[in-house]
């Protein structure tokens, strides 16, 4: 696609477009070859390194490469009239998939970037003017840059309208001398730019206009102001009134987390809750909000298990069935209450004080198996659109083994301001696996803390019992706070890509060494493929609907319990 736009073969192509669905994006494949057929590249990334230091240099690139494409557009439909129907495809489905953005709690990078996405391609989609103020008109304007500019006047439209409506003056190469061309700044554009398949999510939990901005809180500043803003007792209020009390004291917690947030992790704390509410509410002028749209989730959750209730009820079944066959040697009976057999020392007080003679157990006719399964649920904002889905995966899941009598917990897991927060949905004593459709998604995910946070809520039984963690995740950790300096270097490091990859899969390793049995289920898209065999090895599954769920679960259980055994 690169190569037949550009109308020469053999070059290296700085980058290619994949949707979010893992396969190749026919327009913008297209116009990456047509910035090689059109522009001169050399002058073009002069350009952009003239503004990469600034802190707003992505919002620069999502707004420039609007008239960029404009102008490529003009320049080649001519020739290539057929781009007219692949552009207007492309707008149909980025205005079908964004229209609802906000509500969906994902991140606008700017508001500003935003309004001109949105008008721009709700203008293609519907073939009239989208409805825009005068403001955003007027730059909208401003951007349809003109087919019959060559590299150079669009560079100075370009660095006209940064002036003017982003008010930004400082033009300089950033570190570099003049001339001097990185050989990766082209590649690192269309890397922030045109491919990023998600919107990356802020560190709050809704996304709420005021006039003409997005509120963000995002923390990029530096170590010193990561590191106390995830400590921050606004923070921690923050995190309790959307969620709920804590469900360990303060002194279990701090335990925990001298364990586990070190190393990558040392910025970062840890919350668990069962989402109980607070004795006394902190009053929290987002948290109503963010209630509403929890509640407004739930419901969505329940309406998708109504008119999907046949498609579940036939998944739980198949896979109730699976699991009866590949669980009976694991079956043990359940004690019950007697006057005679194993005495439970903890109770024996009662003989004498209340004259209870209850306090032994023998085997009753009740069996179990001697095996628990934790369900962990990525609730990061990539989930968004999934939710329903993803719910009612976790469901099934749920459902079946209750139905087999293994003790199965569900778990959720984001992070906001610096604080893995993991939720349980259902605990091993909660029989009402409906409970699992609270299940909502915002914020990032820091794969590797709640990885090993989740084995301090992992059911600890004797050393014969089997500790199984099944984790639904599209394999992309990211987070908002960074992770310290390698030895040898001043910066900090982003928490994404392969460092968080390798991060998550050491994790793995942990709970592995440590006896824990780890799965993954892998609801992403196919570009992540790599990253879910890193981290997992052997042991995953790829489902993406409902009804394919029970066969790649029952094969991933019985590849786990197979490892149990050997």
């Amino acid at each position: 696609m690169i190569w037949n736009a550009a109308g020469e073969y053999g070059f290296e192509a700085p980058f290619m477009a994949f949707d979010s669905d893992g396969l190749a994006d026919f327009y913008f494949n297209n116009i990456i070859g047509l910035t090689h057929k059109w522009l001169d590249m050399e002058e073009i990334d002069r350009f952009f390194a003239t503004y990469t230091g600034s802190v707003r240099a992505e919002s620069f690139d999502d707004l420039l490469w609007l008239g960029i494409e404009n102008a490529l557009y003009e320049k080649e439909v001519k020739e290539r009239p057929m781009l007219t129907l692949m552009r207007r495809a492309y707008a149909i489905k980025f205005f079908k998939n964004n229209q609802n953005l906000s509500r969906q709690q994902m991140m606008l990078t700017n508001i500003l970037v935003f309004d001109q996405q949105m008008a721009r391609w709700e203008t293609i989609a519907k073939g009239r003017d989208a409805k825009m103020s005068a403001r955003v008109r007027e730059l909208y304007e401003a951007l349809k840059l003109s087919g019959d500019l060559d590299t150079n006047g669009i560079i100075e439209a370009l660095k006209d309208i940064l002036v003017k409506y982003c008010h930004f003056k400082d033009f300089r190469l950033q570190s570099r001398h003049k001339g001097e061309i990185d050989p990766n700044g082209w590649k690192a554009f269309l890397a922030r730019l045109l491919f990023r398949q998600e919107h990356r999510q802020v560190d709050f939990l809704v996304v709420r206009y005021g006039k003409g901005e997005a509120k963000q809180h995002k923390q990029y500043d530096s170590f010193k102001h990561s590191f106390s803003a995830a400590r921050s007792e606004e923070d921690m209020d923050y995190v309790m009134s959307v969620f709920g009390r804590s469900m360990f004291s303060e002194n279990d917690v701090k335990t925990i987390e001298n364990e586990l947030c070190k190393g990558a992790h040392e910025m970062c704390k840890l919350f668990f809750t069962k989402g109980q509410p607070l004795s006394k509410p902190i009053e929290h002028k987002e948290a109503q909000m963010i209630a509403k749209q929890e509640k407004d989730q739930h419901g969505k959750n329940l309406e998708f298990l109504n008119r999907s209730q046949v498609l579940v009820n036939a998944s739980i079944r198949n896979l109730t069935a699976q699991l009866d066959t590949m669980l009976a040697s694991y079956e043990q009976p359940l004690p019950e209450k007697s006057r005679g057999g194993k005495l439970v020392s903890e109770k024996a007080y009662r003989m004498k004080l209340v004259k209870d003679p209850y306090v032994f157990t023998h085997p009753g006719n009740e069996t179990e198996n001697d095996i628990s399964v934790d369900i962990l649920l990525d609730a990061s904002a990539s989930r968004v659109k999934k939710q329903e889905i993803i719910a009612a995966q976790a469901y099934v899941l749920a459902q079946s083994l209750e139905k087999c009598h293994v003790p199965v917990q569900a778990l959720a897991f984001r992070s906001v301001k610096g604080i893995t927060v993991l939720q349980v949905l259902k605990d091993y004593k909660d029989h009402e696996c409906k409970h699992i459709f609270r299940y909502w998604a915002a914020g990032w995910n820091r794969d590797g803390l709640a990885f090993r946070a989740a084995d301090a809520l992992i059911r600890k039984g004797d050393k014969q019992s089997k500790r199984i963690l099944l984790i639904l995740t599209d394999a992309s950790p990211s987070d908002s706070t960074r992770m310290p300096p390698e030895e040898g270097s001043p910066f900090t490091r982003e928490y994404d890509n392969y460092a968080a990859v390798a991060d998550t899969a050491q994790a793995v390793k942990e709970l592995r060494e440590a006896g824990v049995h780890v799965g993954a289920i892998f609801t992403g898209v196919s570009t992540h493929v790599e990253n879910v065999r890193t981290i997992f090895g052997k042991q995953f599954v790829r489902v993406q609907q409902v009804d394919q769920l029970a066969r790649a679960a029952g094969a991933l259980l019985a590849m786990t319990l197979r490892e149990m055994e050997n």
